[in-house]
């Protein structure tokens, strides 16, 4: 399904202005106090080898050495683990005369009634706060489509796959998209893609990137174009709520026709991968934008995908879609367009452990 261009911008702005706006109030204040009487505010995000992330809006992540900590504050349930190996999940707050103070909500909904303190433990019994598994992973899978009747008659579908795994400083990631469209009973889209993607983690910013990537496309005379590329990537920020990382490198690009001649070129790569939490665990806006320019003698093309959008979380599984797909290509063939769009409603399924 496509439309305009102005139109799906525009309507995209709108949206994104809405919900910007809606959640503008909304804090995710946690707050952390220093025994020299200082606090600052921001997201707790974790804390391992006595060094505490917070991620903050005026400074991005920061990391606080773990003994210069009094006391934390959190309504949002952090996972807790002790030295002991047991463990806690829920909400902490802060008190003067206690220190570090814990606080289960059933024993404190208890306590207005049956007199039941929460309990208090010192801060130097904790070894970690939301600890990173050892073996992360996200998935999830969407499908939207559209039809009209009467006046016109038109019908699309639009799917995608995507899955990434990471263990220690390795991260692996697969990705597939089809896109497919009928006008009064005539094919006006048919094209897919698909990625592999291997990163490797120098250290916790700097990694090594290689990726190979599939597409196909009935409309462009494109019966497979592969493009193998290697890069270096910075990952800016990497965590449940803000992650966002950018690539930059090169590589080979190998196109089949239907109706012309094989070729064969080097590109420049280029990539940015954003996932944004407007309001915690309801909305997110994601955009992953990748291009190519070819700089060899058969071709000097311009290749831009990308996909932006917003999520709205039903619960901890189910979204809705609002999605504004571009494919450009600066040099299309068979008279052909160099610019298709689509805006994408649909529903998703989506899982992980981080």
């Amino acid at each position: 399904m496509s439309l305009p261009m102005g139109i799906c911008s525009l309507r995209l702005l709108v949206v994104f202005l809405f919900l910007h706006i809606s959640v503008a109030d909304t804090s995710w204040a946690d707050e952390v106090y220093f025994f020299n009487g200082d606090r600052l505010s921001g997201t707790i995000v974790r804390m391992e080898e006595d060094t505490l992330i917070l991620e903050t809006a005026y400074s991005g992540e920061i990391r606080i050495n773990w003994e210069r900590i009094k006391g934390l504050y959190s309504q949002t349930p952090l996972v807790i683990q002790f030295y002991d190996g047991s463990q806690y999940k829920g909400p902490v707050v802060y008190s003067e005369s206690e220190g570090f103070q814990m606080r289960d909500p059933q024993k404190v909904l208890a306590a207005e009634t049956q007199d039941v303190l929460p309990k208090s433990l010192e801060l130097g019994t904790i070894a970690a706060i939301n600890p990173i598994p050892w073996f992360r992973y996200t998935a999830d899978a969407s499908l939207g489509g559209n039809r009209t009747t009467g006046n016109s008659d038109t019908q699309g579908m639009n799917g995608s796959l995507t899955a990434t795994g990471r263990m220690s400083g390795h991260r692996l990631s697969l990705g597939g998209r089809y896109n497919y469209g009928e006008s009064v009973g005539k094919v006006t889209a048919r094209n897919g893609r698909g990625s592999l993607t291997y990163d490797y983690f120098l250290t916790d910013k700097i990694f090594l990137n290689v990726e190979e990537l599939f597409e196909q496309d009935s409309f462009q005379d494109l019966t497979l174009r592969s493009s193998t590329t290697a890069g270096v990537g910075y990952q800016f920020f990497d965590s449940e709520e803000h992650k966002l990382d950018v690539v930059g490198g090169g590589g080979l690009v190998h196109q089949d026709f239907k109706t012309r001649p094989t070729i064969q070129s080097p590109t420049v790569l280029w990539s940015v991968n954003w996932a944004y939490w407007l309001m915690p665990k309801v909305v997110n806006f994601f955009l992953t934008h990748q291009g190519f320019k070819d700089v060899g003698a058969d071709s000097s093309a311009l290749r831009v995908n990308s996909n932006q959008g917003v999520r709205i979380w039903l619960n901890k599984h189910l979204y809705m879609n609002f999605e504004y797909d571009i494919r450009f290509n600066s040099q299309p063939l068979l008279g052909n367009k160099k610019l298709d769009e689509a805006f994408i409603f649909g529903v998703g399924f989506g899982l992980g452990n981080f």
